[in-house]
């Protein structure tokens, strides 16, 4: 399923080759699997090609993420005229099992684009995933990574012989124009001790833990006259109602989903840290690009230790937030202000074209 911040990368990849086809599912509403809105993108691009198709919705439990399964076989079909294929990793399971031999067979270069698995115990689970896909994986000619973590991951369980790490997954053209105003933020910070702003951006879902995240908030309030949180949760995701009602105050406030860059910038200059007490790399990497450090648990997707400077805002697990915000004492900002020239969408597109050649 293609959402709207990973089409905005894959779409640049139309500057660089002849033709470009993306292949999706109809996804749904709202949520996080929300499908992008492309017709700007086919008027922009000529070259740019985007499949929809009917599948078939396999949902996720607790921290599992949902997959979906094309019920005909037009993907099939689509590839054929297309000289590599970029598939995407466990996420795209059932398909890949039949996209990857077939693609192979008909002399494809093929591409696994893979977090690999970022949990400090593998579970049984998950070792059987990998024992499934091993065989898929060792069909491609490429295997690329999210991080360092998902690199190792998969050439020691996934059967990867040719993998690199390539760090992000959004477009940075929006980070670079106010790359001005991020320095100006950071330049001018100050940190309160007595009033400490936090911010979640993301989805709000069980595997995100945000619950846990409002109850330490709840507590270092109670238990201190001196110091006080503010929480401030932007997001949508099926949690949202059911804690909206039972915590909305005046010291965690449920904002909803704001996918506006601009307006989302106002929290992110105005916060001392975001605060990621569950899984997730998405919301560190665009984080560090408004110049506001990460506090978030190790193992969040395997990108926390390419992207966050200070290895002390790295615990080991959602137990230890509490403590860490209740002994903070001073944030430095200064080694993200200029975060972009690390992880710029532009080293993203000539990394995997290096790897093509």
């Amino acid at each position: 399923m293609i959402t709207s911040y990973r089409l905005d990368l894959l779409v640049e990849l139309c500057k660089e080759f002849e033709e470009v086809g993306i292949v999706t599912s109809k996804g749904e509403e709202k949520g996080t699997l929300k499908l992008a809105s492309y017709e700007a993108y086919l008027k922009k691009y000529k070259n740019l090609k985007i499949y929809e198709l009917s599948s078939l919705k396999i949902s996720y439990t607790g921290e599992s993420r949902g997959t979906s399964f094309f019920l005909y076989p037009q993907v099939v079909f689509k590839m054929f005229k297309y000289d590599i294929l970029l598939l995407e990793g466990v996420t795209n399971l059932i398909n890949n099992c039949y996209l990857a031999p077939i693609s192979r067979l008909f002399g494809k270069k093929i591409i696994w684009w893979d977090p690999g698995y970022s949990r400090a115990v593998r579970t049984k689970r998950r070792k059987l995933i990998d024992g499934i896909l091993k065989p898929f994986v060792k069909l491609t000619q490429i295997q690329m990574s999210y991080s360092t973590m998902g690199e190792e991951y998969l050439k020691n369980y996934m059967g990867a012989k040719n993998c690199f790490t390539n760090l992000n997954t959004i477009n940075t053209n929006y980070f670079e124009s106010i790359q001005n105003e991020v320095s100006s933020s950071i330049d001018s910070y100050n940190f309160d001790d007595t009033q400490v702003r936090l911010l979640y951006v993301g989805v709000v879902e069980k595997r995100k833990k945000v619950e846990e995240l409002i109850k330490y908030v709840t507590k270092l309030n109670e238990l201190s006259n001196s110091r006080k949180f503010v929480l401030n949760i932007i997001g949508g995701g099926n949690q949202l109602e059911y804690l909206r009602n039972l915590y909305d105050s005046q010291e965690t406030v449920f904002h909803g989903p704001i996918y506006d860059k601009e307006m989302l910038k106002k929290f992110y200059f105005e916060s001392d840290l975001f605060v990621l007490p569950g899984d997730g790399g998405l919301g560190i990497l665009q984080s560090l690009l408004y110049g506001l450090p990460v506090l978030c648990i190790k193992g969040a997707d395997g990108t926390e230790s390419d992207y966050i400077d200070d290895e002390n805002f790295i615990l080991n697990s959602t137990e230890e937030i509490y403590d860490k915000l209740r002994t903070l004492k001073n944030i430095n900002r200064k080694s993200y202000k200029n975060y972009v020239l690390k992880v710029s969408s532009e080293q993203w597109i000539e990394r995997l074209i290096s790897r093509l050649a």
